[in-house]
Order: C-alpha cells, then sequence, then structure tokens
C-alpha cells in the first residue's frame, strides 16, 4: 500500500501554492536557462507548466527542510494561539466578577473578626480564655484576608488577558467591579452601623471600619496593579518570543528555499534535455557544467530502477531487513543518504534514520553498543527538548512534548550506560581503645556496587525494546512521521574482507531484525545477493535467512546516465553521451569522472572533436593499464615472458599507436602463450582485453559516427548496442574472458576486424 502525503498540512500547500512557483520561476529566469531555451527553441512557461504538475518530484528532496520549517511553524502556532487575545477561560472572560467578589473579602474579613472578639469579650468566661481567643481571632482573620488575596492573584496571574475578553473582562468592567465593591461595603456598613456599633461599641466599630476600609483599598490597589503589571509583562514576553520564532521560521524557510533550488535547477536542466531534440554534433560544445563540481550529490541523483523498486519496498514493509547490494562505487551509499534525508518519502513525511558504518575488523557486542549509542544520540538530538514557548510562559506542557521528553531522558540514561561502568563504594571504619584493659579493638566495613557489562543477548534485548519505543513515539507525537517512522541504516558491509567474517557478522546482526515500525536498511556485497536468490535451493545461509528483501543496484542504463548527465550538463551531444556510458561501464561514480575529464579537454582546446576526446581518455587509461601491468610483472623478475610483456606494456607507446597498430599489438597479446609464459598469462589476457576495449572505442567513437548507427546502437539490445561495450567494461576484475567475448561480439556486430586468439 503507498504512503501518501499527509493530508492535512499546511505547510506543504503553502509551499506548493505559494513558494515553489516562485523558486521554479526564480530558476527559469537564468540567463544561462533563457539562452538554452532560446536556442532549443523552448517555451518556458511549458517548462513550468510541466515542472508544478508534479510538486511532490520536486519537495520530496528538500523532506528535511520541510521537517525543520513545519517545527519552526508549530512553535510560532502554539505561541499565537496561547498570546493574549486566544486562550480564554471563565476567569479571564469574568475578571470582573471575580476582582469583586475578592474586594469584599477585606471588609467582610475585618468586620467578622470584630463582630467574633466583641462576642468573646461580651460574654462571660475566664480572662485566661479570652486572653488565648483574641490573638487566634487576630492571626485567623489576618490568614483569611492575607491567604484568599494572595490565592485569588495567583488564579488572576496564571489566567490570560485576552485581547478581546467577554464583557465581564474588559478593563471598564474591573474598573466598575472595584467602584462597585466600594459602594457595596460603604453600604453594609452604614446599614448595619447602629446595630454593630451597639453591639461591638462606638470606638471599636470606628476602628474596624477604617481596617475594613484600609484592607479594601490595599486590595483594589494590588488587583489593579496585578493586572496592569501582568497584562504588560505578557504582552512583552510575547511579542519578544513571536518575534524570535518569526526569525526562525524566516530562517528555516529561507533554508528551504535554498534545497529546493538546488532541487529545481537539476530537474530543469533533465527536462529540457528531455525535451530538446537531441543533437548529435562530433563537436564537444556544452552550455553549462556547473553540475560537475561536486561528485557525490544527491541533489543530482537520478532515479533508476533500483530506487523505484526499493521505494516499493520500504511502502509494502512495516518492518523488516532490507539489502542494498551492487559493486562498489553503482551508488548503494547515494541511495541509503538520499533515504536519510527523505528524499524516497513522499513530499511532507519524515523519519528518523540512524546510519553507522559496519568495522572491516569487528566484535559483534562492540558493534552492538555502537548501534545502541547511535540511536540513542539519534533521538537526543532529532527534536529540540528545551520548553516550549507555551510552556515556558503559561507554565504547561502538551501531552505529546511530555513523552518525547520522557524518550529523550531514558535515550540520556541509556547512553550514559553505554559509555561508563558505574561504581559506587560506600563504608565506614573505626577503632576504639579500652585503656582499662589495654586492648584495642578496630571493625572495618566495606560495600561495593558495581553494574556488570551487559552480555550480548541482553544489549540485543534491550536495543531492540529502546527501538521499538522510539518507533511507537515518533508514530504517536508527529503527525507527519512516516509509516515506518525509524530506519537503522548500516553502510559498508560489502567492504568486510573475508565472506566469512560478513556471514558471522549478518548473523548476529540478525536477531535486531523484526522490530515493529522500523527498517534495517544494509549495503550488502553482490555474495549476498547470490545468496539470496538460491533462497529455493536446499542450502540457505545467513544472508538467505536474515533479509525479507535484497534491492540490486546495477550499474546505469543507458538512458539513466543521459538522465544523469543531464542533471549536470546541459546541451551534452548524443555521441558524448554514449561514450561516457560505455567507456564507464555505466558506474556512475565513473560515468562522472568520464564527463568531468572530458569537459577538462574542452576548456584547455575549445570545441574538441568526439575522436580527439575518445583518444584523449583512452590514451590516458591505456597507460594506466600498462603501468598496472609492469607492476604485477615485477615479481617474475627475468622470465622471458615477463620481459617481453614488460616490453610491449610500454604505457606511452601503446597510447601513442593508431588503431592499426594497435590492433597488431593486441594479436600479439592475445596469442597462446608458451609454456614459459603461462605465469604471465592472466597479466597478458588482463592488458590484451583492456587495448581491444579501447582500440573498440577508437574505431567506434570517432569523428565519422553517424546519427543512424548512434540511433540504432542506442535502441538496440543485441551485440551491436553499446550496452554490449558497457557490459564489457562491467566485466573487467571479474571475468576478463567474458569481457573479451562481449567486445567481440560488439566488433563483430559492427562489420569490425576481429582479432583471432
Amino acid at each position: 500500500m503507498a504512503e501518501s502525503a499527509p493530508a492535512d498540512d499546511g505547510v506543504m500547500r503553502r509551499l506548493v501554492s505559494a513558494e515553489l512557483p516562485a523558486i521554479v520561476d526564480e530558476v527559469l529566469a537564468q540567463p544561462k536557462i533563457l539562452r538554452s531555451c532560446e536556442e532549443l527553441k523552448l517555451d518556458p512557461a511549458d517548462l513550468r507548466a510541466r515542472l508544478l504538475a508534479e510538486p511532490d518530484v520536486l519537495l520530496s528532496p528538500t523532506n528535511a527542510e520541510i521537517s525543520a520549517y513545519r517545527d519552526a511553524g508549530r512553535a510560532l502556532g502554539a505561541v499565537d494561539a496561547s498570546t493574549p487575545g486566544t486562550e480564554r477561560t471563565w476567569v479571564s472572560d469574568s475578571r470582573a466578577l471575580f476582582e469583586f467578589v475578592l474586594l469584599l473579602v477585606a471588609p467582610a474579613t475585618v468586620l467578622g473578626a470584630a463582630a467574633l472578639l466583641a462576642h468573646t469579650y461580651g460574654g462571660g468566661g475566664s480572662l485566661l480564655v479570652k486572653i488565648v481567643l483574641t490573638p487566634a481571632i487576630v492571626f485567623g482573620a489576618l490568614l483569611v484576608y492575607f491567604g484568599l488575596l494572595i490565592g485569588g492573584m495567583l488564579v488572576l496571574d496564571n489566567s490570560t488577558i485576552p485581547a478581546r475578553p467577554g464583557p465581564w473582562g474588559t478593563a471598564k468592567a474591573r474598573r466598575a467591579a472595584r467602584w462597585l465593591a466600594f459602594v457595596v461595603a460603604v453600604g453594609v456598613v452604614v446599614v448595619v452601623w447602629p446595630s454593630f456599633a451597639r453591639f461591638v461599641s462606638l470606638p471599636g466599630a470606628v476602628a474596624a471600619a477604617v481596617l475594613a476600609f484600609v484592607g479594601l483599598c490595599i486590595a483594589a490597589f494590588v488587583c489593579a496593579d496585578d493586572a496592569t503589571a501582568a497584562s504588560k509583562s505578557t504582552t512583552r514576553t510575547v511579542r519578544a518570543v513571536q518575534a524570535r520564532l518569526r526569525a526562525d521560521a524566516a530562517a528555516a524557510l529561507a533554508q528551504w528555499r535554498k534545497a529546493a533550488r538546488l532541487a529545481v535547477e537539476p530537474a530543469v536542466g533533465r527536462l529540457i534535455s528531455r525535451l530538446a531534440a537531441p543533437s548529435y554534433d562530433v563537436v564537444l560544445t556544452v552550455r553549462d557544467d556547473s553540475g560537475l563540481a561536486t561528485m557525490a550529490s544527491t541533489d543530482l541523483a537520478v532515479e533508476t530502477v533500483a530506487t523505484d523498486r526499493f521505494r516499493r519496498v520500504l511502502g509494502g514493509l512495516r518492518a523488516g531487513a532490507i539489502g542494498v547490494a551492487g559493486p562498489r562505487g553503482v551508488g548503494k551509499t547515494t541511495l541509503l543518504e538520499a533515504h536519510r534525508e527523505g528524499r524516497l518519502l513522499p513530499a511532507g513525511r519524515e523519519h528518523l534514520l540512524i546510519r553507522v558504518d559496519a568495522p572491516i575488523g569487528y566484535e559483534g557486542r562492540d558493534f552492538a553498543l555502537h548501534v545502541y549509542a547511535a540511536a540513542c544520540q539519534a533521538v537526543i538530538g532529532y527534536k529540540s527538548t528545551s520548553r516550549s514557548v507555551k510552556q515556558r510562559i503559561f507554565g504547561r506542557r502538551s501531552r505529546d512534548e511530555k513523552l518525547w521528553l520522557w524518550l529523550v531522558g531514558s535515550a540520556a540514561n541509556r547512553l550514559e550506560n553505554i559509555r561508563y561502568l558505574q561504581t559506587r563504594t560506600t563504608g565506614w571504619s573505626g577503632k576504639l581503645t579500652l585503656p582499662v584493659v589495654s586492648a584495642d579493638a578496630s571493625a572495618t566495613r566495606s560495600t561495593a556496587k558495581a553494574r556488570q557489562p551487559l552480555t550480548y543477548p541482553e544489549i540485543i534485548t534491550e536495543l531492540r525494546e529502546f527501538l521499538a519505543v522510539v518507533a511507537e513515539v515518533l508514530a504517536a507525537v508527529h503527525a507527519s512521521a512516516a509509516t515506518t517512522p525509524l530506519v537503522v541504516a548500516i553502510d559498508e558491509l560489502d567492504k568486510i574482507a573475508s565472506p566469512e567474517h560478513a556471514h558471522r557478522f549478518v548473523n548476529e546482526l540478525k536477531a535486531l531484525f523484526g522490530v515493529p515500525g522500523c527498517h534495517f536498511v544494509l549495503s550488502v556485497s553482490e555474495d549476498a545477493l547470490v545468496s539470496f536468490e538460491r533462497r529455493g535451493f536446499a542450502v540457505r545461509d545467513a544472508f538467505d535467512s536474515a533479509f525479507d528483501e535484497i534491492i540490486r543496484v546495477d550499474q546505469l542504463t543507458l538512458p539513466e546516465s543521459r538522465k544523469l548527465l543531464s542533471s549536470r550538463l546541459i546541451g551534452l551531444a548524443e555521441p558524448f553521451v554514449c561514450f561516457c556510458h560505455s567507456f564507464s561501464g555505466g558506474l556512475p561514480r565513473d560515468l562522472i569522472r568520464v564527463a568531468r575529464a572530458m569537459m577538462d579537454l574542452a576548456h584547455a582546446a575549445p570545441a574538441p572533436t568526439l575522436a580527439q576526446v575518445c583518444s584523449a581518455l583512452t590514451g590516458t587509461a591505456i597507460e594506466q593499464a600498462a603501468r598496472l601491468a609492469q607492476r604485477e610483472l615485477r615479481p617474475l623478475g627475468h622470465v622471458p615472458a615477463a620481459v617481453e610483456l614488460i616490453r610491449l606494456a610500454d604505457g606511452p607507446w601503446l597510447a601513442a599507436q593508431g588503431t592499426g597498430e594497435l590492433f597488431s599489438t593486441v594479436g600479439r597479446l592475445a596469442a597462446t602463450p608458451t609454456e614459459a609464459a603461462v605465469q604471465a598469462g592472466a597479466v597478458r589476457l588482463e592488458l590484451a582485453t583492456f587495448l581491444y576495449f579501447a582500440l573498440t572505442l577508437r574505431e567506434v567513437f570517432d569523428d565519422e559516427l553517424t546519427k543512424d548507427q548512434i540511433v540504432k546502437a542506442s535502441a538496440a539490445a543485441g551485440p551491436g548496442s553499446f550496452e554490449t561495450l558497457a557490459r564489457a567494461r562491467q566485466a573487467f576484475g571479474d571475468n576478463m574472458m567474458q569481457a573479451w567475448l562481449l567486445v567481440e561480439q560488439f566488433r563483430a556486430a559492427w562489420g569490425l576486424a576481429v582479432v583471432d586468439r
């Protein structure tokens, strides 16, 4: 089931409707883009419409920046939702009534205390009882008065003064309530004065009335001052925080715009190359080669068959282990990095990816602890755990904040336990001397508590539990979390030298797999892929049983190489695209290197031809192959066959040979060696095969290459296709005889002379 973007996300709607079109317009307005559109007769408005028709394609590469901008917007929204004018309570809406009741407490308390004292002294009873009751009544009245006053102030402090309060919460209503409380208090005193004066006595009544008036004035002053000060203080605090958060949101938006621009620029280049009529010019001219400045960049990565399958597998598995297999340089790390940045998720989704590199030499327990520590650090650094603005101003944390804070605290404690062995020693010692009997007694006691190192099974159990909790909390607290919110990516596993070590490593690690809500993604060797593909047979091994799926990342096809080159070069003609693909074998790393070397030639000598480019680049490669052959022949010493081969493996001489002379050299190298030359046969075959391949490139990619030949070799999948040449290049270092046969098939299909062996 395919995962989709968040259904109701104001951030995504704003980016799609307001921000993305402006960025596309900005990129399309660049002089180099306008110049390319003019030369290729393309309409910028049509390019704009095509780009904006699929916003997810442009937004997915910026998921990390979208997440940061969304968080900043949520923080600002939390303050706006809690600032004066938006959060309403019964106290804030009825503040005038609350203050009215609070102000009447002062005279009621004073008059009540006076009446109670009069009753105490007017009745019977001993003098001692009256003396004891007097301070009790006085202190009780003071306690009631100040207790209610302070409590009321706290309630008022914790309530926000809305900018648009109810009719009983306005400043005018509060002022009227204070005057009304004064009038009511005076009216009550006037009404009950005769009876009160007779009961209390005139001096006592006067004193009580004065104290009641003073208490009322104090309460009124405190209420008025508190309301004004609280309002001003809250307003100042909120405005300062809002200003800071707006700046943070603006910075996050600016960072997203920068990332979006980096995503749009190669998309525009690819679109121009796709829409423009292909050029078959054999003169190297490129409109823009700035994309070659970076070797590895996920912004310039292209969608391949492996990428699509990886995305489908991720969407179909809610948990499990996924292997990514392929030769070195094919793009496994780039694929994992793209997934880390959220580029394989629907636009607006986010996840937490924990990436670690597999060690060359390792102990299973140590690596499990390394993964455990990396998981804790990733949780601690994933989201800010500082108090939210709403919490700092209004004293409350949301449930999600509390849950995430608990998880971060747990991660910090676990990280501390991983790093240190906690030891605590407590004890006492003493000496007792008895002078009478001339004897000494002493005692000592010491206890130590140390946490013993966890065993490997205990580490695995704890780590599984922690990862499960992290996945559950991520899904609970983040509305935009991906369906599988947690990913553990282990790279460089294919670099473990020994297959036995790699098998043992996976066998120990697979105890972690199967955590709910968590994907384990590992880059593995091609041996692992072979083992996985044999799962239907009787023989099963660790690779077969450990992975739910293994994705094969192959070398690029010619269309994929064309797409990658078009994202970095605008205006590269088809003959040079086919040459780069054939010469590199479709290996992305080598494809970029060939394109960069080709552009170095173009900058050194403007407008070089296809033959010149091919001769120069293959010449450099021939010299490198010759040096490698000579290095491998050194241990053979003065064996005649080795001496003969060293004489032939003269790099500059080989690179300068014409096609006819190079064909003869390949024939001499490919001749069946004598018994004395068998030990040098492997080196001879390697050098001969590479020279055969370079010769074929020179004979095909010359200035006479026609459009029809290019179209036929690009579309066909037979022996005469450029894919056959690329496959031959891929076979070097793995199966040299297969490489020779593929070159031979290609030459036969093109009608070129074939070397007899």
